[in-house]
């Protein structure tokens, strides 16, 4: 779904530059606003048992793992393009650009998005009133519901063995070497991905080579992922992903959405050459 996102980007992209031979510009602009899911979903709670066993030694101690992330998916929350690149040519507009989603708490997901405008100007162009749709991936980030000891220990659980190391390799033009890591706990991590579409109405203004803008939309949850990550780390910043094991969806992401936008114009009759 990802390659196929990114295909119908550069398809749009080349035909709006196949078409600029009357004109094009681009902008680069940056925006920030609210995004009000109406079921935004509720506190993830996880536990299970798992076995440990310490290295030489003979037995193994069966103990509960408990965790939660402490509280709900945000009803309301920020979101906003870091980054968003617009190119129109006549009355067709194409973008694309990343950005931030809220998770839980302080974590903040990032989203990638390409979307097409039609495009009403007026006022000698000095008004430009859009209207089109936004698709939108939305990539969690890894929330920790808790953390199992892992120094030493041998650890089995939910079908997947952690052991108290694991070694990577590597490659380059001198040849392969492989890293040997010692554990020193597992994290249990949960995050919730998506991908969306948002029919969007937009205004924007130039003053100069200032553009200003204002949108709003409603997200569609098309289809959403949930997953909890079993990750080994050394106490550093290296990490080991063990295991993966999928969720009951959570919540939707569907919901009304507004934003304002700033941003900077290029004009020119051949903006990417002839």
């Amino acid at each position: 779904m990802k390659l196929l996102t990114f295909t119908l980007f550069v398809l749009l992209f080349r035909q709006s530059i196949a078409q600029s031979t009357g004109g094009a510009r681009l902008v680069l602009s940056l925006s920030g606003g609210a995004h009000f899911s109406r079921h935004p979903g509720k506190n993830v709670v996880e536990s299970f048992t798992y076995t440990s066993t310490l290295t030489g030694a003979a037995a193994s101690s069966t103990q509960t793992f408990f965790g939660s992330l402490g509280g709900d998916f945000p009803r309301i929350g920020y979101m906003g393009d870091i980054m968003n690149v617009e190119v129109t040519s006549r009355h067709h507009a194409i973008n694309g650009g990343i950005g931030l989603y809220p998770d839980i708490g302080s974590n903040t997901a990032g989203y990638l998005k390409s979307g097409y405008r039609w495009v009403l100007p007026f006022h000698r162009n000095k008004f430009q009133l859009k209207a089109g749709a936004d698709v939108y991936l939305v990539l969690g980030s890894g929330m920790e519901l808790g953390r199992i000891d892992n120094k030493n220990t041998t650890l089995e659980l939910l079908g997947f063995t952690a052991g108290p190391q694991w070694t990577e390799t590597y490659s380059s033009r001198n040849g392969s070497y492989t890293n040997t890591y010692n554990a020193d706990h597992l994290s249990v991590l949960y995050r919730r991905n998506g991908l969306l579409v948002a029919p969007k109405v937009a205004l924007s203004t130039n003053l100069k080579r200032l553009v200003l803008g204002l949108e709003a939309g409603w997200m569609l949850q098309l289809s959403q992922g949930c997953v909890l990550l079993l990750q080994q780390q050394d106490g550093g910043d290296n990490r080991h992903t063990i295991g993966k094991i999928h969720e009951p969806r959570n919540g939707s992401m569907s919901g009304p959405y507004a934003a304002l936008s700033i941003g900077l114009i290029n004009r020119s009759h051949h903006l990417f050459g002839k």
